[in-house]
């Protein structure tokens, strides 16, 4: 017999068994799914959060079990006792041999009344597994026609690799609509697109077009540079033939903006520097190699506070810096400064559980709405992404914040473990940001929130998620503490606490505006 047949056969026994057990299921008055795996006094009270079926297959040879009862029992997994905390939460692990196993749950009342569930698993068996087909680049013969794509939709992106993980690929920037690339080849839902001599990229499919046959390559002289401001920011512009792929990153030590434009050959003759560009020191370039120009931007202040690049109307590349804002004062440094909170998930997106049923988004809407409160008492002005339980889309949030107008952007989370790790065994919390520029300010906050009696789960830079990525003003995502350890879920779930990690993170805010905002006798 071959080895796929061999293969699906289990995997069918296993469907038929699982459908043998689901319809024997019964509701009672609790709402609560009953089967012929269930044992005991029905008013005995056993939720299962995690896994969320009775019937699951797995990959791995362990996963994780999520439940709750009333705090006075006692819980057992596969008979070992486990902890019931003062929520009525237990956690724990089960070991699963390949093939199909059974897990049993069990709670205990003081008076000796039990009431027992069985879980049922499936493990395939991985050396009968047929390995994954790894997909294979496919480049285009050299001597061709080139190929070119012209970039059509908002939100377009290029990753370093066709890797990915649930927070994507690896991302290098973003990208206009009406820049064209040069493709050299595909793999998978990509593009291989080539940006210099020695560097490639990967462009989603999806994101862009083929041009006709004969379409010139996006290629351009760069023409002359012009550095000005205005009250609220200042501004470079280089003038492009066309519009052009880009990547622009901030340096620190010292602290400098670079873009590097491919497709482009320097014909910058002279760079016009106003006097009306305060936050600029100055503007230089150097032509990397062939078609590859890099435009450096030297800033005047001592962090970065964002910047925004891109084409806006015709082909002329623009990079608006923010500056420092003016503090109104020492004792109230964040009167009159906009900040965005953003809370995490919402609507049918309702994040990760706790073993109570707790949804991450419930929890972290009651944070960012307290967060919310105590900032305008600091006399900030706040622009929240969802204030109510609605599903808004990362495009969405990534389009209210660069439109905000604000200084700073917080993300409002609640952490959690993967189906195959301890629950018992991970807690804390935890600040994240993406560019090196910005992690002072995760980094103060962070600091703050450990005052209060959470674990250090740590400081995480390069997170490749859709607010960190943004350039547009100073960011972090805050992980408040995971809601998969029973212990840290009770403190999300207590309006107090919720409230104290409201006031830490206000503190770090504080802390970073204080330390780097312009004092009101600053010019």
């Amino acid at each position: 017999m071959p080895r796929s047949v061999r293969h699906i056969i289990p995997l069918l026994l296993f469907s038929v068994c699982s459908f043998a057990l689901t319809s024997h299921y019964i509701a009672d008055e609790s709402g609560h799914r009953r089967g012929s795996g269930e044992t005991g006094r029905e008013d005995v009270r056993l939720n299962i959060i995690v896994p969320g079926s009775d019937t699951t297959t797995v990959p791995l040879s362990r996963h994780r079990i999520a439940a709750n009862t009333d705090p006075e029992n006692r819980a057992f997994i596969n008979n070992k006792e486990v902890k019931v905390y003062p929520s009525g939460a237990f956690v724990g692990l089960t070991d699963l041999p390949v093939g199909h196993s059974t897990t049993q749950i069990r709670v205990r009342t003081p008076e000796g009344d039990t009431r027992t569930r069985k879980l049922h698993f499936y493990r395939p068996d991985p050396d009968q597994a047929a390995p994954p087909q790894a997909e294979t680049a496919v480049r285009y013969p050299d001597g061709n026609l080139p190929v070119i794509a012209e970039i059509h939709s908002r939100h377009a992106f290029l990753n370093s690799g066709s890797g990915t993980d649930r927070l994507g690929g690896a991302r290098l920037g973003f990208l206009e609509r009406g820049v064209r690339l040069e493709v050299v080849g595909e793999h998978g839902a990509f593009y291989i697109v080539r940006l210099s001599e020695t560097m490639e990229a990967y462009l989603p499919r999806r994101f862009a077009e083929l041009l006709p046959d004969g379409t010139p390559l996006p290629r351009s002289l760069t023409g002359s540079a012009t550095v000005s401001g205005t009250d609220a920011f200042d501004m470079v512009t280089l003038t492009l033939g066309q519009r052009l792929p880009y990547i622009a990153n901030m340096r620190t030590r010292p602290n400098v903006i670079e873009v590097d434009i491919f497709g482009a050959d320097s014909n910058t003759n002279w760079i016009t520097h106003h006097q009306s560009a305060e936050g600029i020191r100055s503007v230089s370039w150097d032509q990397v190699g062939t078609n590859h120009f890099r435009l450096h931007i030297h800033l005047e202040h001592d962090a970065h506070w964002g910047f925004h690049v891109g084409y806006g109307v015709g082909s002329s590349l623009r990079v608006q810096v923010q500056r420092p804002p003016r503090l109104a004062s020492v004792a109230r440094p964040l009167e009159g400064i906009g900040i965005v909170v953003d809370a995490g998930h919402g609507g049918s997106n309702r994040g990760a559980l706790g073993a109570t049923g707790a949804a991450e988004k419930d929890i972290v809407l009651d944070i960012s709405q307290k967060l919310r409160d105590r900032l305008e008492q600091e006399g900030a002005r706040v622009i929240m992404t969802r204030d109510r339980d609605i599903n808004v889309s990362m495009a969405e949030r990534s389009d209210m914040v660069i439109a905000s107008d604000a200084q700073l952007l917080v993300s409002i989370h609640a952490n959690s473990i993967g189906s195959a790790t301890n629950p018992d065994a991970i807690r804390g919390t935890s600040s994240y940001y993406r560019h090196d520029a910005f992690q002072p300010l995760a980094r103060m906050v962070h600091h703050r929130m450990l005052e209060l009696p959470l674990n250090d789960f740590g400081l995480i830079g390069s997170f490749n998620f859709t607010l960190n990525a943004l350039t547009e003003m100073p960011n972090v995502l805050v992980e408040t503490a995971f809601i998969s350890h029973p212990e840290d879920e009770m403190k999300l779930l207590d309006p107090e606490f919720q409230d104290r990690m409201a006031e830490k993170i206000v503190d770090g805010i504080r802390d970073f505006f204080k330390e780097f905002g312009r004092l009101p006798d600053e010019s």
